[in-house]
């Protein structure tokens, strides 16, 4: 382990996990270990579950081990450590800042390119109603380095642009977490994806404030991204491939089949109805999810050196050593 590894070495819940790949009672099965940020969010969880179900994961020899991280630093974390050996969804600032920091990380595919999926919401009793109408409020995030924390900074931005006073970026974790404080006055706005929180919403007990979509700058670039360790890649370059090629299967079927997408979801532990779950549709599209390319590379630096996750922005030949999408299909 690396000196950088050893700082960032984080201790994730109940994982008792070895380094690298493993056998698998299946018969010329290899396991492979993976971080995905949240157990049921649509674009992370979801295609591991289709994958599975549908037997793309077990068409490539893979077995999948996943191991639940709450996204950005931790998500690194656990990779550079080599407590998994493919991290999913971790935001691009994340990663940006632990290869400056002599991670030996790979970029290998866009996770989300936009923010089509993410929105804001606050009480039904408040009187927010648009993203202005937070200028100077506290609008609530995930964790340092993750998407969620990328687009409030841009919202600050935005807002600070029309000459509207800044709200206040503010980080209350996960998902349930966030709606206890928004609840309890914590935060003005707080973030969630479809399908989660859509009951309190038609009952008028949540609102949408704004949507990702309406953060201007992050229209048409890549804000999380998937990756590995260069060691990791180096030893197991067919196995990397066997992954994105049934990762890739999943996202199509997800698509193209969508009721039966959604009893896969609901199946693995999301808590809704079918039709709800189906209104998430409305959320997600599939050039966002698309794997390739990484968009928006210049933006997404400028920011992090902005905002301290970068010191100075990586040169050309970084970028090259940084992001690699040959595994791809």
């Amino acid at each position: 382990m690396t000196a950088f590894a050893a700082r960032w070495l984080v201790v994730v819940g109940v994982l008792a996990l070895q380094t690298g790949l493993a056998a698998s009672p299946a018969a010329g099965q290899t396991k492979l270990v993976v971080a995905v940020p949240h157990r049921v969010l649509f674009d992370v969880a979801v295609p591991i579950y289709v994958a599975e179900e549908k037997g793309f994961f077990k068409e490539g020899g893979l077995t999948i081990d996943p191991v639940f991280t709450r996204g950005g630093g931790e998500t690194v974390q656990a990779v550079v450590a080599g407590d998994v050996n493919i991290g999913l969804g971790a935001g691009f600032f994340s990663v940006l800042s632990a290869f400056q920091k002599g991670a030996p990380v790979k970029i290998l595919a866009a996770e989300m390119t936009g923010l089509p999926e993410v929105f804001w919401y606050a009480t039904g009793s408040s009187p927010y109603r648009k993203l202005e109408d937070l200028a100077g409020k506290r609008i609530a995030y995930s964790t340092a380095g993750s998407s969620t924390h990328m687009a409030v900074l841009g919202i600050i931005d935005q807002l600070k642009a029309k000459g509207l006073p800044a709200p206040q970026a503010v980080s209350l974790g996960s998902l349930p977490d966030t709606l206890t404080g928004v609840k309890t006055g914590q935060a003005d706005a707080g973030w969630s994806a479809p399908p989660f929180f859509f009951d309190q919403i038609e009952k008028g007990e949540l609102r949408i404030v704004f949507r990702g979509d309406d953060i201007q700058k992050f229209k048409d670039v890549t804000i999380r991204v998937n990756f590995a360790t260069t060691d990791f890649l180096q030893k197991h370059p067919d196995t990397v491939r066997a992954f994105w090629r049934a990762y890739q299967k999943a996202l199509d079927f997800m698509f193209e089949n969508r009721q039966e997408t959604v009893k896969i979801w609901l199946g693995r532990g999301l808590k809704s109805t079918e039709s709800l779950a189906l209104k998430s549709y409305d959320f997600y599209t599939k050039p966002s999810m698309a794997l390739k390319p990484i968009k928006g590379i210049q933006t997404n630096m400028e920011d992090a050196i902005k905002f301290n996750f970068l010191k100075q922005p990586l040169s050309q030949a970084d970028l090259d050593r940084l992001i690699d999408l040959r595994y791809l299909p």
